[in-house]
């Protein structure tokens, strides 16, 4: 019994993951995958994540000259806001923020995702 709930739990928290990855065309052609990447705690907001983290990562293919396959990644907005405290941006500060409903699902997992990415230490 022991053994069924704890295979029950892994096949829980694995379909609750939200994955993606970049796929891309080199200037000769091959078709590669980069950037995967998959987050697991909140579908709502980790579908955000990897949305955020995936386009990107399509900047920076596009900028070494790669065709980007699902070019509507390039189309997001990656800007990210000041935090209404003025410091930068911390897991624990924007976890607060989202759970007084004071950043949206998109918000925070864009803001995640930044994080993940080191970009609030620039």
């Amino acid at each position: 019994m022991r053994l069924f709930f704890s295979f029950f739990v892994m096949m829980l928290l694995v379909s609750c993951a939200t994955k993606g990855e970049l796929e891309y065309i080199t200037s000769n052609g091959e078709h590669k995958t980069a950037c995967e990447t998959e987050y697991t705690w909140e579908p709502s907001v980790d579908k955000y994540a990897v949305e955020y983290i995936l386009s990107y990562c399509a900047r920076k293919a596009v900028k070494k000259g790669h065709k980007v396959v699902d070019e509507s990644l390039l189309n997001i907005d990656l800007s990210i806001s000041l935090s209404p405290n003025g410091n930068s941006w911390t897991f624990d500060y924007a976890k607060e923020l989202h759970s007084n409903k004071k950043l949206s699902d998109k918000e925070y997992g864009y803001i995640i995702a930044y994080i993940d990415l080191g970009l609030n230490k620039d």
